[in-house]
């Protein structure tokens, strides 16, 4: 079936009752709400291969004949390459195998705490995926271990208060937790005349995947990997990994928090380069504001900042280093000899 819903044109099939799966969507911006319900059917699911570049859809629901006469101009496939960014419903408990396949530009994606059930290689070739959005709250058992499982490379996962926020509103006020997660390699070697393989596993983004507990983030275990990833991953790594753990510091022992920040302090003009790279002033504030970074360090991100064209965030710096760095003039007298 087809419906035209606001800026979409969904093709969708019923599977009970009360519940539809969303086969294909058509829009104007690679920016996709999928919504709750289509025609007074709830959206569970998500079909196999739907934003894929490849449709896969069976011949009643060729494209050509279902949109022959509408304004077919106005709206895009929202597959593959083109979509960026989607916002699933809370409705959603299913999505099907290679769901998201190819999608080599996506970027977020943002999801309700009831899915349950993850089809195979659902993710697969998006890796320019690097935000997760849950809306739900960190506490909350979820699908997230299933689906890191299909996800090796970096990936940030961020938990939303607010239920209800298109990816581009999406800020730190919203964001209640936030964990990263690095990326990791598997490789098999033959060990053994008669075909046996090993299984080596390289960085600790494979460890740290593993930190759940009956379906909940175990943030203890996940400080664990600390010791070991400072000698496997890059200082870049290691700087994202502590900054979400310090911004976010959920059952952090304050051992943990003095290894972390020691650690950023150590490396602040690559803490810098990375956030310059990322244009992301919140958390220069947030370093400042707890006095994580160095002066130096400071003014050589403002003028790393200007160098690299990002002359809102090099303003912002100058700004916080006169506000929270101004020198304190030295008495000119002192009566230490007296």
């Amino acid at each position: 079936m087809y419906q035209n819903i606001k800026n979409y044109r969904i093709f969708w099939e019923q599977i009970s009752q009360q519940e539809a799966r969303i086969l294909r969507v058509f829009g104007t911006l690679p920016y996709v709400i999928v919504p709750v319900q289509v025609e007074g059917f709830s959206v569970t699911e998500l079909g196999s291969y739907c934003f894929a570049q490849d449709c896969h859809l069976p011949e009643r629901y060729n494209i050509t004949e279902q949109l022959d006469g509408d304004t077919l101009y106005a709206v895009t496939e929202l597959s593959g390459d083109y979509i960026e960014s989607i916002e699933l419903p809370d409705t959603l408990t299913g999505i099907e195998d290679y769901a998201f396949y190819n999608c080599r530009n996506l970027k977020k994606v943002i999801l309700g705490k009831n899915l349950v059930r993850i089809g195979s290689d659902i993710f697969m070739n998006c890796r320019q995926l690097c935000q997760l959005y849950l809306k739900c709250s960190f506490s909350d058992k979820t699908s997230l271990r299933q689906i890191l499982a299909q996800i090796f490379w970096d990936i940030e996962i961020s938990f939303l208060e607010s239920q209800k926020q298109m990816p581009a509103c999406i800020n730190t006020d919203n964001i209640k937790a936030s964990i990263f997660y690095p990326e990791y390699y598997e490789a098999y070697d033959e060990i053994a005349p008669a075909h046996i393989f090993g299984r080596k596993i390289t960085g600790e983004g494979f460890r740290a995947r593993q930190a759940f507990k009956e379906g909940i983030i175990d943030f203890k275990q996940y400080d664990q990997i600390f010791q070991k990833a400072c000698s496997e991953e890059s200082i870049n790594t290691m700087c994202h990994l502590l900054l979400c753990r310090l911004r976010y510091p959920i059952e952090l022992t304050n051992e943990k928090k003095d290894q972390y920040e020691n650690y950023l302090k150590a490396h602040g003009l690559v803490l810098c380069q990375w956030l310059i790279k990322e244009k992301q002033p919140a958390p220069f504030l947030f370093l400042i504001q707890n006095k994580l970074l160095l002066q130096q360090d400071l003014q050589s991100a403002a003028k790393m900042a200007a160098q690299a064209g990002w002359i809102e965030g090099s303003a912002c710096l100058l700004n916080w280093k006169q506000q929270y760095y101004s020198s304190v003039k030295n008495d000119r007298f002192t009566f230490d000899d007296f």
